[in-house]
């Protein structure tokens, strides 16, 4: 959850398209891997495949259920078929490849052990950019050999091809939005913010251009519009004022976050986001969190005051409960609960001598008293207390004997990036921006919003002009039919 805060080194100043620049965009990527191309029908039925041989396994079995609860929570009660969750699975395994053509323009993938990385993300973490997709509900490949399956050669069959398709074009320069007509095509129901409106709202009407820059938050940021033009607008404004433009790396994850129910769109937001960052990834970068989670914006947790409040997380895995210190300080995410893997893997271990109840509890009794003692030189040096360590101590029991049963670190991840909406909650930002109804423009700003910050929603034209007391209305019906910004003002 946590941004890293390394020192500053100085650097040139990088390249920055105009807002209306096509300049990275070579093809039409509808056409050349959309449904009904080549590139798409090869690469799904291969997958296609693969989950047929996979399925029952309990890491592909998880995340199939965990899809289907998200899709349910964004989309409605339909739950959706085995075919869509192939259809997005190839939607995000594009965007891990564009993304590694992105940063690393000039150099090919160069084996299969590289390719396999890029898959399960570890490369992007190798590169300093963390929360891209680790443990992501579509890393369901490559598979471990516990489970005796065949399918290593079509796997890496299935990626070798979808690369070498896209080695046909140029992404060195791809621009936010690059995937977002193919998730519309995905997601039929979805309403896309145009990048041009989301500039439009952030840059004139938030005034994101300021100077500091203010932070902004979209609550449900779907593919990220809004955090992708805050960004170029960041980028912009430190090119006016002559700054380093480097800086934008220090401040952009720091000050500029999302979340969203639907982890498609969640994955194609950090791509664009990614993508806005431009050529400043392509180099040697300070390491970063990339901070858009996967997360119910409308999840209700307790006010952080009294005997030690508990914020609970509700997954089909179970309840994860997180003691009040993680939402107030979201570093112990990644320097306390992140430490959990060591002991994943020590139980897993144990497993050759012990019975698996003996193997996780004894690890347990060591992260106990990891929990509960002081952590000199850490960002995080307090330790728990007794209650705070038992309350912590039932969320790592359950994520050991996932992992133990196969569902590797997938529930660590999530519940990391469940809990954002309480951390973000409890910091509050200076701007919120999003797309939705009316309703949502009290209820996310209530929430998110600092007392003297200002928000805008994009809705219709009609719901706009209803709740438009106390707010202000700027149509944008000439170049978006029917819809309109409503705008509070800042608080006293």
């Amino acid at each position: 959850m946590s941004s890293r805060s390394p020192e500053r080194p100085r650097v040139r100043s990088s390249r920055l398209p105009s807002p209306d620049s096509n300049e990275g965009a070579p093809l039409d990527v509808a056409a050349a891997f959309g449904p009904g191309s080549p590139a798409f029908t090869r690469t799904t039925e291969r997958l296609s495949s693969i989950y047929s041989q996979a399925a029952h396994t309990p890491p592909v079995a998880a995340r199939l259920r965990e899809w289907q609860r998200c899709w349910e929570s964004a989309h409605g009660p339909d739950s959706p078929g085995e075919s869509l969750f192939i259809h997005q699975t190839y939607l995000a395994l594009l965007a891990r490849l564009i993304a590694r053509r992105f940063v690393a323009p000039r150099r090919p993938i160069g084996n299969d052990e590289e390719l396999l990385e890029i898959i399960n993300v570890d490369y992007f973490s190798r590169r300093g950019i963390g929360n891209f997709g680790e443990g992501d509900i579509f890393s369901w490949i490559p598979l471990d050999a516990r489970w005796g399956l065949d399918v290593d050669n079509l796997v890496l069959e299935t990626v070798r091809d979808l690369v070498d398709r896209l080695s046909q074009h140029d992404f060195a320069n791809a621009q936010p939005g690059i995937l977002d007509t193919l998730y519309q095509q995905a997601v039929p129901a979805s309403n896309t913010t145009p990048n041009w409106l989301a500039e439009q709202v952030v840059e004139q009407e938030l005034g994101m251009a300021d100077e500091p820059s203010p932070s902004l938050i979209d609550p449900a940021c779907g593919t990220g519009p809004f955090l992708s033009g805050a960004i170029l607008t960041m980028r912009r404004a430190i090119a006016d004022r002559n700054g380093d433009e480097f800086d934008v790396i220090f401040d952009a994850p720091e000050k500029i976050r999302g979340m969203d129910r639907d982890p498609l769109a969640v994955a194609l937001a950090r791509l664009n986001y990614l993508l806005a960052l431009g050529d400043l990834v392509q180099e040697e970068h300070p390491p970063f969190l990339m901070p858009v989670y996967l997360a119910d914006p409308s999840v209700r947790f307790s006010p952080l005051h009294g005997d030690d409040p508990v914020l609970t997380l509700a997954t089909t895995a179970g309840e994860f409960p997180l003691p009040a210190p993680f939402i107030r300080n979201p570093l112990l995410l990644d320097w306390v609960l992140g430490r959990i893997t060591n002991y994943m893997d020590g139980a897993q271990l144990r497993l050759h001598v012990q019975a698996a109840d003996v193997a996780v509890q004894e690890v347990l009794n060591a992260y106990y008293n990891y929990l509960t003692a002081p952590k000199p030189r850490t960002p995080v040096p307090e330790p728990l207390t007794p209650q705070q360590a038992d309350t912590l101590l039932e969320s790592a029991r359950m994520l050991v004997h996932l992992h133990i049963r196969g569902e590797g670190t997938l529930w660590l991840h999530l519940v990391q990036n469940m809990a954002a909406p309480a951390i973000l909650a409890n910091r509050g930002f200076d701007r919120l921006a999003s797309r939705g109804p009316a309703s949502l423009l009290d209820t996310y700003s209530e929430a998110y919003l600092k007392s003297d910050g200002c928000a805008a929603i994009v809705t219709t034209l009609a719901d706009a002009e209803a709740n438009s007391e106390g707010r202000r209305v700027v149509s944008v019906e000439s170049r978006l039919p029917g819809a309109a910004l409503l705008l509070t003002e800042p608080g006293p």
